[in-house]
Order: structure tokens, then sequence, then C-alpha cells
């Protein structure tokens, strides 16, 4: 027997369970941007999430201006120059998988200030930007290196597991009116922080860590979260986070995901029976008014919308006075302001990354953006319906996950490795 035939059988055989499955190489950018400008980057990604835990929010929860300069400064600035200082990392960028879409998005988002009555156009415009230069600096900020994406998001859930701590030591001092549990600053709202603690729990399903430690401090975290969002009462990040974790543990199809599913059908049942006194007390919350009331909006302007940023009123109980200045459903917030191409285009990027986001399962980041899809898919139908937006909470489970796609191979990419 020759030796190399003797070192082939001596060499210890591969385990074929998912965790050992074949590492895809992710795209690199063609022109990286220097390490230096990765790590600026990078930190101004991490300040983008502490900033929405702790600065303060002005009316509507909007980033206050202590925020927006800071991101100003550590991101938006950084992008630019990063991305001038070498005009072809625009257009390496706009190639990557979905980008088309998201910028026929962009543009006609921005085609629709012409005719919208929004107050302040200029900022609508700013808004657009911010998005364009967060997924850039994804891009950039994070690459190809899976310890830098890996890194950002635990240190993500790790700010926001300090959130949900200090929210609950002030829930426990001082109930808000109402006897739900909110946060600080742009969270400073009941579905607001649910969404965040729903996104800080999905940034570390995914991930295995080799000791015992680090293990039991994972599950710590993503306990202490939950029980933040339970606190919440947030009827629909219940939901969105039950059908993300059911999903992604009935995939795995292992005896441990089994008996993890059933634990979670009986917490399930077991919260919702206890809850269920306050969960039925708002009723439907006027969703299905507020919905009938959005179809007739788009119906009035079903192909212009009434255009980005539009400033609109939606009775929500005749005589009253009530009434709410957005849908309460994402889809319809986009059909009402971009009309119906700017959703069609928008669904075809959402629906796309749901699609990429299975298609590369094995990986944990797109692990990670399969539970942020799943998860916003729902939520989205209740809360959240402002897409193009001043960084919210929204961006964590809406750009992060599309920004995270674009550090995926393309389809064709894979199929010619595996080849």
């Amino acid at each position: 027997m020759s030796r190399p035939e003797l070192a082939l059988q001596n060499t210890p055989k591969r385990r074929t369970d998912q965790a050992a499955a074949p590492r895809m190489t992710l795209p690199v950018p063609f022109s990286p941007a220097p390490l230096y400008g990765r790590n600026l980057l990078w930190a101004g990604l991490l300040l983008l999430i502490a900033g929405m835990c702790a600065l303060p929010a002005g009316p509507s929860f909007n980033p206050g201006r202590p925020f927006q300069h800071l991101l100003a400064v550590s991101l938006y600035l950084p992008a630019l120059v990063i991305g001038f200082a070498k005009p072809v990392r625009w257009l390496e960028f706009a190639r990557r998988p979905l980008m088309p879409l998201l910028l026929a998005l962009f543009g006609w988002a921005a085609l629709s200030l012409a005719w919208s009555n929004a107050r302040r156009p200029a900022d609508e415009f700013l808004r657009l930007l911010t998005v364009l230069l967060f997924l850039f600096a994804v891009v950039q900020g994070l690459g190809n290196d899976p310890r830098r994406q890996r890194w950002l998001l635990l240190s993500g859930a790790g700010v926001l597991t300090a959130t949900a701590v200090a929210a609950m030591i002030q829930f426990a001092l001082q109930a808000p009116h109402g006897d739900r549990l909110i946060g600080f600053g742009v969270m400073a709202n009941a579905n607001l922080i649910g969404a965040a603690m729903g996104a800080g729990i999905l940034w570390l399903w995914p991930w295995s860590f080799q000791t015992t430690g680090h293990r039991l401090l994972k599950w710590l975290a993503m306990a202490l979260m939950a029980t933040c969002l339970l606190l919440t009462y947030s009827r629909s990040a219940w939901i969105a986070l039950f059908t993300a974790v059911f999903v992604l543990l009935a995939v795995r199809r292992s005896e441990r995901a089994w008996q993890r599913l059933v634990l979670l059908l009986t917490v399930a049942l077991g919260v919702a029976i206890a809850a269920y006194p306050e969960l039925t007390e708002r009723g439907l919350s006027f969703r299905p008014q507020i919905f009938e009331y959005a179809l007739g909006l788009i119906a009035q302007h079903p192909w212009l919308g009434w255009g980005l940023g539009a400033s609109f009123t939606i009775p929500v109980e005749a005589g009253t006075g009530m009434f709410q200045v957005h849908t309460h459903n994402l889809f319809t917030q986009v059909a009402v302001e971009l009309g119906l191409p700017g959703l069609l285009l928008w669904l075809a990027a959402w629906l796309g990354l749901g699609w990429r986001a299975w298609h590369f399962r094995q990986e944990p980041v797109a692990r990670v953006i399969l539970g942020l899809w799943l998860f916003a898919s729902v939520m989205v139908q209740f809360d959240l319906p402002h897409l193009i937006d001043s960084p919210r909470p929204g961006w964590l489970i809406l750009w992060l996950p599309l920004a995270l796609n674009l550090l995926l191979p393309s389809v064709a990419i894979k199929r010619s490795s595996a080849s």
C-alpha cells in the first residue's frame, strides 16, 4: 500500500451532519477598503445598534441629533469617503445579488418625491441615502470575513441584552401607563423594543460555541431578551418570534431540534393561556378598519402612489377624533406611498431574500437572515410599517438581513464551486 493511500485511511472521517457541512467561500469585495476603514465602519455599525438603545429620541421616536451626528461621523461619512476614494466600489456594490432590484426601488422612491406632499422632501431623500450608505457600509465593513460578521451580531446582541436588563429594571421600579415594558430612545415603545429583542435573539440563535460557559452565556442572553419581549405584550412580536424559531427548529430535522420544538410549543401554549386576558383586552386594535381604509388610499393613486413620506391620516373610529398617520402594515404602506410599481419591486426583493436565505441555510449568516426574514414577514403585517425611514428597530429586521444577503455569493458562484 502506498504512503498516500495509508495516509488517507488513517485520516479520521468527518461528520456528515449539518455542523460539518462544507463551507462555501463568501464573495470578497473586489476593491475592499483598507483595514482601518473597515474597522471604522464596523464600529459605526455597532454604534448604530447601541445608539438605538440608549440615545434620546425626538417626537414619534425620531432619532435625536446626537444619534444622527454620531452616525454621520462614524458611518455615513466614512462610507462616502471609502466609496469615492475608488468609485469602482460602487459598481461592484450595485452588482451584488438583489442590489439591482433595491436600486430600482430607491430610484422610484426618489422620483416619487416629485409628487409627494411630504413636509420636508429633502429629509425623505436623506433617509433614502442613509439606507443606501448603510448597505454599502455593511459590505465594506464586514466583507468576506466570517469573524467580523459573527462579532458584529454577537456584540449587537450583547448591547440589546444590556438594554433588556435596564428596561426590565425600569419596568419593575415604575411600570409605564398600560403596564407594557418600553425601552429608551427610539425604543421607547413596546412594539419597537419587542422587534429589537426578537432581532437580538435571532442574531444569537444559529451560532455554536465550544465551551460550556459560552453556551450558558448565549442561552442566558436569549432568555433575558425573551423575557423583555414577553413583558412588552407585543402580540405581533410574540407571534413573529414563535414563527421564526419554529421554522428554524423544524428544518434541522434532528432529535434535539424536535425536543426543543416540543418545548417551544409547550412554553408558547402556557404563555398564551396565562396572558389570554391581557391579549384579548385590546381586541384587534382597529387593524381591520385601518387596512380597509388603506386599500381606499391605494385605489386613489394605484400607479404613482402618494409619494415617499406622504402625509395622510386614517380615522380609526368615526366621531372620536382618533386617527393614525400610517397603515400599520409595511406592504400597504409601501403601496400607499410608492404605488403598485414600488410594491412589486419591494416584493421581488423581499421574496428573493427569503429564497436566498433558504438556499444558503447551511451557513450561520444565512440562518440569521432566514430567521430575521421570517420574523419580519410576520411582524410587519401589524407594526413597523415604514420601509424607508431613519435608523430605528425596523432597520434591524428589514435592512440588516438585506445587507447581510449582500455578503453571500450568487447562486451561480455556488453552483460553479460545487461542480
